[in-house]
């Protein structure tokens, strides 16, 4: 009997699948929504991708947190503070949005960020002018 191995997709960088994303990715501008950007295969794809190109060519919706998400807690109408130092948590968010971006320029990637998933529709009617 064969000995069958499986093949899996971040480990083969000749697999079919990955080799149809890194075309797309070459030789198009991608909308990402929906994406959390965290998988490791999809950012090896970006990484290459990125590789002798002048500025980010792709774009994702990405949720910004804001202070209220964040550092308070709304339960049966009332507000409860989470954080005892707000203006840390506004600073630590800062940075953590901006470290973001850096991140996934270095990808290829640049940010639209939203707080609010009702706002997709409308950024998406603004982008298709």
């Amino acid at each position: 009997m064969a000995n069958l191995t499986r093949c899996n997709n971040s480990t083969d960088a000749y697999h079919w699948s990955n080799l149809v994303q890194l075309t797309s990715l070459r030789e198009n501008n991608c909308l990402m929504v929906g994406l959390s950007l965290t998988d490791p295969n999809l950012r090896r794809l970006l990484d290459i991708s990125a590789r002798n190109i002048d500025r980010p060519r792709h774009y994702a919706f990405m949720r910004r947190l804001t202070i209220d998400t964040f550092a308070f807690s709304e339960l049966d109408g009332n507000k409860n503070q989470l954080v005892s130092n707000v203006k840390g948590a506004e600073e630590f968010l800062n940075r953590h949005h901006k470290l973001n971006e850096e991140i996934m320029k270095e990808l290829g990637v640049l940010i639209i960020w939203f707080t609010s998933f009702d706002e997709i529709p409308e950024i998406l009617k603004k982008i298709n002018i």
